[in-house]
């Protein structure tokens, strides 16, 4: 457990670094510091796999989430880089939505593969059934949230309901295992803090007047924090 700790702790002191630069602005040397971050959570989990009492019978699933990470750290890349080539900025943008939008897939289909049980079809659709909604609200709300998606929207439609199928996912397979696997518990925990992530990010992107320091604080933290989460719960998955 002590190696997965250490990478959590490097990148905690490199996201604070990250931070401390990010919110004066943008450059190819910020968006390297938040790629290190990235592969410290990449780290963490692999330090996870090989440094802890994993049980080798759930290897699948650590690959799977490893992927799910490795897909994450794209899309860090992706969206800073955004900012300091200003003139490939829309392809950046689609860059990360879909990198992003990989890692969720990834990660369900560890959830579902790891963590469903026959005959309970319920905890699948329920979650998909909630997704789709979302979906639709997302198409639909753009006054309501105060954004403008413009040229983007269709992407953002599309990434919406993959977003929060890892929180409908996880949250179902926790409760279809009555919260007693901490590993699963621990992923739970973080989808909550992926969406609020991304809900900051909403109105960073799309929004006027939302772009603060404290916005971009909040979105990394919140962000990082989940993604940790689901890499140290390597450390205490079990079925």
């Amino acid at each position: 457990m002590a190696v997965p700790v250490v990478f959590t702790c490097i990148g905690a002191a490199l996201l604070a670094l990250f931070c401390v630069k990010r919110i004066k602005g943008s450059s190819p040397t910020v968006a390297m510091i938040k790629a290190l971050v990235s592969i410290s959570f990449i780290a963490t989990a692999l330090s996870g796999i090989a440094f802890t009492d994993f049980d080798m019978t759930h290897i699948r699933f650590g690959l799977w989430i490893v992927m799910g990470l490795i897909c994450g750290m794209l899309g860090d890349i992706a969206l800073d880089l955004k900012y300091a080539h200003r003139k490939s900025s829309d392809q950046y943008t689609y860059a990360g939505f879909t990198a992003f939008l990989a890692g969720h897939i990834l990660y369900d289909i560890a959830l579902i593969s790891e963590f469903y049980v026959k005959g309970n079809i319920l905890y699948l659709i329920v979650p998909v059934a909630i997704c789709l909604v979302i979906a639709v609200f997302i198409r639909f709300s753009e006054k309501l949230l105060k954004v403008n998606y413009g040229k983007f929207r269709w992407i953002v439609v599309l990434y919406s309901p993959f977003l929060f199928s890892l929180m409908m996912f996880s949250g179902s397979m926790a409760f279809l295992h009555s919260f007693k696997n901490i590993g699963l518990d621990m992923i739970f925990g973080g989808s909550v803090l992926f969406a609020l992530s991304d809900l900051i990010l909403n109105g960073t992107y799309f929004g006027e007047g939302k772009n603060r320091p404290v916005d971009i604080v909040t979105n990394h933290v919140t962000y990082y924090i989940a993604q940790f989460a689901i890499a140290l719960s390597l450390c205490f998955i079990s079925k």
